[in-house]
């Protein structure tokens, strides 16, 4: 009973991480490919059909098969995200109100911002 709820709740994640990540790629902003990560790590564990789906598509397909298979990201999209956390960090630190928290919230977002790089340049480097 408790594995088939949890199959259930995956099944759902992998459908509610497909919105967001399909969202992704239309959106300016949003990133679309790791939630097609996340997407497809839910329905290998949940719906095989909908995990080849995901992996073969033919518009996002490739760039989450071969991240599922070799934990390696592109140069081109190591140095976009970096530049993204980094642009957003410093604003996020750099333009918020004076209050209480104000410290504590700037040394978080740097931490954040500090693991989220060392994650993406750790990965090897693939080719597009």
């Amino acid at each position: 009973m408790i594995n088939r709820i949890k199959v259930y709740l995956l099944y759902a994640a992998g459908f509610i991480f497909l919105g967001v990540g399909i969202a992704g790629y239309v959106l300016p902003g949003l990133p679309g490919t790791i939630f097609l990560i996340l997407s497809a790590a839910c329905f290998v564990r949940s719906n095989d059909r909908m995990y080849r789906w995901v992996t073969e598509h033919r518009m996002f397909g490739k760039p989450v098969k071969r991240f599922l298979e070799t934990g390696g990201m592109p140069k081109r999209a190591k140095w976009i995200s970096v530049s993204c956390i980094w642009i957003f960090s410093g604003i996020s630190v750099f333009f918020t109100e004076y209050d209480a928290l104000f410290y504590m919230f700037k040394g978080i977002v740097v931490v954040l911002a500090i693991v989220g790089t060392w994650y993406i340049l750790s990965r090897p480097t693939v080719r597009s």
